[in-house]
């Protein structure tokens, strides 16, 4: 069997390997909320640092991506809804 790779995108993210210290309070509140969101610290930490850095102009939309999560699978579908509310 063949698989194609119709939908695979050839995109290189280079990712620097850091290391922070944390006191303990704060590094158990912040795997507590990772764990509550379901995404790993390395993401929680990510998304925080996305938050407090400088956005480029060009693409001050990117704020926003990831921010909202309705937790329906085929909300893609439906975004205006979801971002708008439901058309009466």
């Amino acid at each position: 069997m063949k698989l194609t790779n119709d939908n695979i995108f050839d995109t290189n993210v280079i990712m620097i390997r850091t290391q922070i210290s944390l006191p303990e309070k704060e590094y158990l509140l912040v795997q507590k909320e990772a764990k509550r969101e379901g995404i790993s610290l390395a993401e929680f930490f990510r998304r925080a640092l996305r938050s407090a850095l400088p956005f480029s102009k060009g693409k001050r939309w990117m704020r926003y991506a990831g921010l909202i999560e309705s937790g329906d699978p085929q909300s893609s579908q439906t975004i205006d809804d979801l971002i708008y509310g439901k058309k009466d």
